[in-house]
């Protein structure tokens, strides 16, 4: 994943800089995108849109846009038809909580920038990291089959 979301973390720094925060993707579409890609989601642009309102926790500090984008990638992934008890898509939740705020500390935006958030490279790095939390599920899952 490190590799798919540094590409959609330098997205638009070809343009001019005035430019650059135009092209600005926030973390959760960061995350999904770099899923997508590297897992074969096939998911539209509009999936990508949908997330627009994660970013920045909500734009409020609330739940970090890289675990939400996360969690949306593993529903797609894991979300089975109905009637289904759901348990896949259960235990991935549980899973990229339990990853996630042992890498970060939190769930939450606002403590995850306090901490970790890079005053060059913004939240570069937490989607970076997050990236590799969300191939620690994907494995762990895949090695519970």
């Amino acid at each position: 994943m490190k590799e798919y979301v540094k590409t959609y973390n330098a997205f638009g720094k070809d343009k001019p800089e005035t430019e650059q925060p135009l092209y600005h993707m926030n973390c959760a579409e960061a995350l999904l995108r770099a899923a997508n890609d590297k897992y074969d989601l096939n998911l539209s642009d509009e999936s990508f849109r949908m997330l627009q309102g994660f970013g920045a926790g909500f734009y409020s500090g609330r739940t970090c846009g890289a675990f939400s984008g996360s969690l949306a990638a593993l529903g797609v992934m894991y979300t089975q038809e109905r009637p289904s008890d759901q348990a896949k898509m259960t235990r991935a939740a549980k899973l990229l909580v339990e990853e996630f705020e042992k890498e970060f500390g939190s769930l939450d935006c606002e403590y995850i920038v306090a901490h970790h958030r890079d005053p060059v490279t913004a939240c570069n790095p937490v989607k970076i990291r997050a990236g590799e939390v969300f191939n620690r599920v994907v494995e762990a899952m895949e090695n519970s089959k």
